[in-house]
């Protein structure tokens, strides 16, 4: 029996060239689609919105400003992207990194995207000599890393879970829906969201109170004495009060975004002219999703089931400070630590207060 429709053949030399740019250009001006244009090419529609996206700029006609796809900023394109491909299965090439990406994941719980971001920053090896987060990963999953899966722990925990939406009436003081839209952005420096970490369920047991600054990610814990309201509310106002002191220190807290739970019940006290308290929606961890995913992290050196008051304050700064000086892709691979004290920095010379707040 035959088969007309077999994609058993492997195709070579699929990149587009100049004169298939060029067919492309003046297909798609004359509204042709991209399935026939695919078609005519022998290329998937993928590689085809791919060739649209790279090569499509903005001109002027008629005096409005439009997207059109030109084949030669699409050549260009390619050609640049280009100068940085290389085979990286040259592992020879690239031992001294991967040794290094190992050292940093064993020993300081980096993940590979720190560790290739830090390297690409501080220029710690040349671009032929490193690959980047995705080819780890594929070699991780090849058995070609001295690091494995279950040393990875996100590699090992994630699951889809479906979320349900639950309708509750309690209400601890203004809604998030209150909060100026601009907070969202993170451009703003002095921000923050709050949270608790218990480490049993006993009620005599401490907790821990942490707060996240939502601009540099700054993380910070603070021991309490229970989950009751009132210790939380002592201990959020005694770390308020370290800073605010000083009256320009005082702007570094100005909003604090807290959960409905009922250990946050009386700290819309705390407001004044200079703080605002939001709260959440509840059974939605998403509005506060940086803070939740940094008690993950420093969850790594609490586990479950361990009881806070038995955590030495050495266990808890050591935590915080392997928090604070991890480079984050999203920070362009600078630690939290770095970016907080250059925004304090622009509030307030640091060589002429002093102040304390755990970092």
């Amino acid at each position: 029996m035959d088969y007309t429709n077999h994609n058993t053949t492997l195709r070579t030399n699929k990149h587009l060239n100049l004169e298939e740019r060029f067919y492309v250009e003046k297909r798609i001006a004359a509204g042709d689609s991209v399935t026939a244009i695919a078609t005519v090419l022998g290329r998937s529609r993928t590689t085809i919105y791919t060739e649209l996206k790279r090569g499509s700029v903005v001109q002027i006609r008629q005096g409005k400003a439009c997207i059109v796809y030109v084949a030669d900023s699409g050549q260009l394109t390619y050609e640049q992207q280009r100068l940085g491909s290389f085979n990286t299965m040259k592992l020879d090439s690239i031992e001294s990194f991967m040794l290094w990406v190992e050292e940093k994941v064993f020993k300081e719980h980096w993940s590979f995207d720190a560790a290739v971001g830090y390297a690409k920053r501080q220029c710690i090896f040349a671009r032929n000599e490193m690959v980047c987060t995705k080819t780890l990963y594929n070699y991780l999953h090849q058995g070609l890393l001295g690091v494995k899966a279950i040393d990875l722990p996100l590699v090992v925990r994630r699951s889809m879970r479906k979320s349900i939406v639950r309708k509750h009436k309690r209400e601890l003081g203004q809604s998030i829906e209150l909060r100026d839209a601009t907070i969202e952005t993170r451009k703003e420096f002095g921000h923050w969201e709050l949270d608790t970490v218990r480490g049993t369920k006993d009620k005599t047991d401490n907790v821990l109170v942490t707060l996240l600054e939502r601009k540099s990610r700054l993380y910070i814990a603070l021991r309490c004495p229970s989950a009751y309201a009132c210790d939380v509310k002592k201990t959020l106002e005694a770390w308020l009060t370290t800073f605010r002191k000083n009256v320009e220190l005082g702007t570094i807290c100005k909003t604090i975004t807290a959960d409905n739970g009922l250990e946050f019940a009386d700290i819309s006290e705390l407001e004044d002219e200079i703080l605002s308290i939001y709260f959440a929606h509840p059974y939605s961890a998403w509005e506060r999703g940086s803070n939740k995913r940094h008690n993950g992290l420093f969850c790594r050196f609490i586990p479950k089931g361990k009881r806070i008051e038995t955590v030495s304050d050495d266990t808890l700064q050591r935590a915080l400070h392997w928090c604070n000086n991890l480079p984050r892709k999203i920070l362009h691979y600078k630690t939290p630590q770095e970016v907080f004290l250059e925004e304090v920095n622009k509030i307030v010379d640091l060589s002429t207060v002093q102040f304390h707040i755990a970092i």
